[in-house]
């Protein structure tokens, strides 16, 4: 049992590093409303839009992961509120999103590919 012990220290801290973000990820610049985006990226592609009414920021979308590999396509998107992360999992698979925010109008909206 005590061989084992460094092989299990290894996997803990595989497992640690896999909850991070480990793919490319599109830039990070914040956009104001109006903005559309079209992006794609190894394992991901993604279009967002921003919009504003009525002091809301409306940002909708879809993720859509693109390689059979075990991790998923994300979208985050960052307020100086809050932060939100619509994600699709498995190859193929689209998620459509729609994300309300009160009193901003802007936002960093990013395309990561996570585990």
């Amino acid at each position: 049992m005590r061989a084992t012990s460094p092989v299990r220290a290894a996997l803990a801290a595989a497992a640690l590093i896999a909850g991070t973000v480990l793919g490319t990820a599109t830039p990070a610049s914040a956009a104001s409303c109006p903005s559309t985006k079209d992006t794609k990226i190894d394992g991901a592609v993604a279009h967002w839009t921003l919009s504003c009414k009525q002091r809301h920021l409306h940002v909708d979308g879809w993720v859509q992961d693109t390689r059979a590999d075990a991790m998923c396509a994300r979208v985050t998107i960052d307020t100086k509120e809050r932060g939100d992360w619509p994600q699709a999992c498995g190859s193929g698979k689209r998620v459509t999103f729609h994300k309300s925010y009160f009193n901003v109008t802007t936002a960093t909206v990013k395309l990561q590919v996570v585990y």
